[in-house]
């Protein structure tokens, strides 16, 4: 009988630890994942935009403009969102980027072939998932 408790107890803190790795693990390697800045230079348009404000959301309003990620911090691009020109430095998977406008963004990015994605939110108050398509190279 005391075989068979032991057993059971060691049977449900299995069941119960075995979930909770899975899922640490996953979450370690979406924000442990570092990717190449060397794979973000270059010229992207944005495919798809999600914008929340305040508990409200815009699909699409960033879809057409263009960004444009250069060597040795700066950046361009067409969505006067983005203050048209700006700065940036990077860490890990994170860009944190001030406009010339002085608004300042905070990006998790992840590359995977043509595509890059955004999630972040914005000085303004505003967060957002966009991606976007490669247009060119640096």
């Amino acid at each position: 009988m005391e075989k068979s408790l032991k057993l059971y107890g060691m049977f449900m803190l299995a069941a119960i630890i075995l979930p909770m790795t899975i899922a640490c693990n996953s979450n370690d390697v979406e924000e442990s994942d570092v990717f190449d800045i060397n794979q973000a230079y270059g010229t992207w348009m944005c495919i798809q935009s999600t914008d929340t404000y305040q508990s409200t959301s815009l699909d699409g309003l960033l879809v057409g403009a263009e960004i444009t990620i250069n060597k040795g911090g700066t950046y361009s691009s067409t969505a006067s969102s983005f203050g048209h020109t700006g700065t940036y430095y990077y860490k890990g998977n994170q860009i944190t980027a001030k406009s010339s406008s002085g608004d300042t963004f905070v990006v998790t990015v992840s590359i995977k072939g043509d595509k890059m994605n955004w999630k972040g939110t914005a000085s303004t108050g505003v967060s957002f998932r966009y991606v976007f398509q490669r247009e060119s190279a640096k």
